[in-house]
């Protein structure tokens, strides 16, 4: 079919010019996707936003890796067979070798959310520090090292309410950040170890949704600030969004202020992601958030300036309910 493109050689790495692209992890297939790809075929399909146009690909790195994507377009790949651990870029083919997974953290079925958290015990963060061959106790790059800590002291009041928050931790600068109901916390990771510092936003404007309503959030940097992009709507289990918000944490009022636009910006947003882009370099929309929802192949663009969303259908034979997205960002 015209619209899936003709399928690349194994080794090749993707088309940077077609980035950023949408991911779609076909584990299941139905009668109508079947002449797609066959059983048994290791093709991944991938949806470039700018061109929108529909891919399939087989890419040898992620048949023989788990892997995880980053806001900054690397992949944390880490082998299925071996301890084997590293940054991919899939786009050139770079590579920037990690520390070896000697205590199999990436490892086993159990899934992870983000790739600094443990899937054995959830309060745990396991981190590396690029560029520093000798390792040593202060993160070096010899070594993944491992920090338990107690969830009152990354601001919750309760173990499942931190374990979401750090789902969604973001990078910015040198810091991560992530937040809780009222609150900012900023994770640093110090010489003397990873440290958390909570950040009260009593004052934030318009930090909770409507009365009756239910909100998502997800953070982005962008340009060295944090933005929390809210989906709200009418009930959890509805297949739409039903208002969108965007908000800039000011840290010197600590709080959480409405963002009219986005700076000329594109935002890229699904579970757990968010990655910010300068639109005039791959071809997209400024002051738009690009966003994905859980069990729907919808591309969903909003326009901040004009208010209104738009729908995407990257293929009428990809079902919703075998499709999980992920974002593939061009590297930084």
């Amino acid at each position: 079919m015209a619209a899936a493109g003709e399928e690349a050689d194994a080794a090749s790495p993707l088309d940077r010019r077609l980035a950023p692209l949408l991911l779609f992890e076909n584990d299941r297939k139905t009668a109508d996707e079947t002449h797609l790809a066959s059983d048994g075929d290791a093709t991944l399909f991938f949806y470039s936003i700018p061109s929108k146009q529909l891919m399939r690909r087989r890419v040898a790195e992620m048949e023989g890796h788990r892997y995880w994507t980053t806001p900054q377009g690397w992949l944390l790949m880490a082998s299925r067979t071996s301890p084997v651990t590293f940054l991919w870029d899939p786009f050139t083919g770079a590579r920037v070798d990690l520390p070896a997974d000697l205590d199999g953290f990436l490892r086993g079925d159990a899934p992870i959310k983000r790739c600094l958290l443990s899937s054995n015990n959830p309060t745990v963060l396991w981190h590396c520090r690029l560029g520093n061959a000798e390792g040593g106790d202060d993160g070096g790059g010899g070594r993944w090292l491992k920090h338990e800590y107690d969830f009152a002291a990354a601001g919750g009041a309760t173990l499942n309410g931190v374990l979401q928050a750090m789902q969604r931790l973001t990078s910015v600068g040198d810091k991560f950040f992530t937040s809780l109901i009222n609150k900012v916390v900023a994770l640093d990771f110090s010489p003397a170890g990873p440290q958390f510092a909570v950040i009260d936003t009593n004052k934030a404007a318009h930090r909770r949704p409507p009365s009756g309503c239910v909100s998502t959030t997800e953070l982005v940097e962008s340009q060295g600030s944090l933005f929390r992009v809210s989906f709200s709507s009418s009930d959890l289990h509805m297949p739409f969004v039903a208002g969108i918000g965007v908000f800039k944490l000011d840290l010197a009022a600590q709080a959480w202020v409405r963002a009219e636009s986005l700076g000329g910006r594109a935002f890229l947003v699904h579970d757990g992601f968010g990655a910010s882009l300068d639109p005039q370099e791959v071809g997209l929309k400024g002051d738009c958030v690009y966003y994905c929802m859980r069990n729907d192949k919808g591309l969903y663009v909003h326009d901040m300036e004009r208010g209104t969303t738009t729908l995407r259908d990257p293929s009428p034979y990809l079902g919703n309910h075998c499709c999980t997205t992920k974002f593939l960002m061009p590297t930084c």
